[in-house]
């Protein structure tokens, strides 16, 4: 491998009378794993094994008492989307617990981009816990029995909300994992919570 290259490198300083492919090399590197960072899926699969043993998939788990079961039509952004139930009932569910980026803030395409992998145009069903002061359904998602609030914050796509969910301990070790591993938007160095984002935008 070294012979080719000092073979690669001397053609290439006979024939343009410099050496550009370290350069080339090295821009490509950190364009490919700056994209790896950004990307949606680039936290799943360190946070499926996570997701396993927190119970989030475990099999034989008896399922929750579901409030709504429908197909997402629509994904508003990371946490906010829209269900169509079986009498063609549209509802707007803002997933429980958890948070994530504007969609004009750093990761927020990101984040809802990653909700679509999850739960677009797919069945999903509801354990509904409020509803907001703008008249959202606010609750709990499962898709085949996988929490999807949890998965987001577990993939490092949500932060854990705790001020309206003090007590949710799966999502609480989820985003301590996600943190302590540097997943999504836990990459960056100092991340803005979306709490903090829109006090800035007012």
């Amino acid at each position: 491998m070294l012979v080719l290259l000092l073979v690669f490198s001397l053609v290439q300083y006979l024939n343009t009378g410099r050496l550009s492919w370290p350069k080339t090399l090295l821009a490509s590197v950190t364009t490919t794993l700056g994209d790896y960072a950004t990307r949606p899926e680039a936290g799943w699969r360190q946070a499926a094994e996570f997701l396993e043993n927190i119970g989030a998939t475990r099999e034989g788990s008896p399922p929750p008492d579901f409030n709504l079961t429908g197909r997402v039509v629509r994904i508003a952004d990371g946490d906010t989307v829209s269900i169509l139930d079986a009498t063609n009932t549209q509802h707007k569910v803002r997933l429980y617990g958890i948070d994530t980026p504007e969609r004009d803030q750093p990761f927020g395409k990101a984040a809802r981009k990653a909700l679509m992998q999850l739960v677009d145009e797919k069945s999903v069903d509801v354990v509904v816990v409020t509803t907001d002061n703008y008249g959202r359904e606010v609750g709990t998602l499962y898709q085949h029995g996988v929490n999807i609030n949890v998965a987001m914050v577990a993939g490092g796509y949500a932060w854990w909300y705790q001020h309206y969910a003090p007590h949710e301990r799966q999502l609480a070790v989820s985003e301590q994992r996600a943190r302590e591993q540097g997943l999504g938007l836990w990459a960056a160095p100092h991340p803005v919570p979306p709490w903090d984002w829109r006090r800035g935008q007012r």
